[in-house]
């Protein structure tokens, strides 16, 4: 089964949408703390969660870039 261009392009966002999803639900979760042993909420946690999701997702999509070029 050949996919059209447009489908692909579609099924990649949905793809970046669903891990900068997942990504900002883990850095939500750990600023939270709901474990009994982390009870202050520090931003750094979520800023650091949210800057590795936010640095996979470029040099995932960097690497389809430079792939496509090729």
């Amino acid at each position: 089964m050949k996919y059209e261009p447009t489908n692909r392009r579609l099924l990649l966002w949905a793809l970046v949408a669903a891990v900068a999803a997942w990504g900002g639900l883990l850095a939500l979760g750990a600023y939270l703390g709901l474990d009994p042993q982390t009870p202050d909420r520090d931003f750094r946690r979520l800023w650091v969660v949210a800057g590795v999701t936010g640095g996979f997702l470029v040099l995932w999509l960097g690497a389809l870039f430079f792939r496509r070029r090729k």
